[in-house]
């Protein structure tokens, strides 16, 4: 194994937890205006992930995907914003995201072990290219890996292939002799498998636990030099 590449949100970032943080201030907000904010920001939850698979296949903008991830919620409990509140809702939800991201504790050690054992490490991600070269320079990310991709530069996103091989051919690294880790099974781990490349589903709350897929509990499990899961012989380079 030469290379080791990671996704980034829900695997090195606690998105989750972050975005815990930033619906707290968007609660404030909401009060402020009058919006029973659990039930709007149920609401929002329950929105974002078909939003977002929206913008990752090319059906939505940038921008349009941050709008409707504000706006839809209000449509779907039939009110209506006062001008201005979903930009200021955006505006608040990124800034807290993007530029105050939290980190799982496991992944400064874990880079760490792998550029010690000489593995070369990467970042493949799917977010808006601005919020993620935000977060990953407001977490120290971009300079303590060797490289970065997003899908809205590389112009395809996770889980097609040529999202994966931008990656490998940018590091000169053949297929075979990269891992994929990420939280996602069809975006990182099946996408991986299908490009040719190891892949290791990091399942931190045991979701997937039993399912055939080589899962981790923790970056601290993760042994890319050993027993990883080879990719189908047609695949390899």
């Amino acid at each position: 194994m030469k290379l080791v590449i990671f996704d980034l949100d829900d695997t090195l970032v606690n998105f989750a937890a972050t975005r815990q943080v930033a619906h707290v201030q968007l609660a404030e907000l909401l009060a402020q205006e009058g919006i029973d904010a659990p039930s709007y920001l149920r609401v929002c939850t329950e929105l974002d992930r078909p939003l977002f698979t929206l913008f990752e296949q090319g059906q939505l903008t940038r921008n349009e995907y941050r709008v409707r991830r504000f706006a839809d919620p209000f449509a779907r409990l039939g009110l209506a914003p006062c001008d201005g509140l979903v930009d200021r809702l955006n505006q608040l939800f990124m800034a807290c995201v993007n530029d105050s991201p939290l980190l799982y504790d496991d992944v400064w050690p874990t880079l760490a072990r792998m550029q010690a054992a000489g593995l070369r490490t990467a970042i493949l991600t799917n977010g808006p290219s601005d919020g993620q070269r935000r977060k990953l320079r407001a977490t120290g990310l971009a300079d303590r890996v060797d490289h970065i991709a997003i899908g809205e530069e590389v112009g395809v996103s996770k889980p097609h292939a040529a999202a994966f091989q931008a990656v490998v051919d940018s590091l000169g690294v053949a297929n075979a002799d990269a891992l994929m880790v990420g939280d996602s099974p069809a975006l990182d781990y099946d996408g991986a498998i299908r490009a040719g490349l190891h892949a290791v589903l990091l399942d931190r709350d045991g979701l997937h636990a039993g399912e055939a897929r080589r899962s981790v509990r923790s970056l601290h499990e993760l042994e890319p030099a050993r027993g990883v899961e080879r990719p189908p012989a047609a695949s390899r380079r």
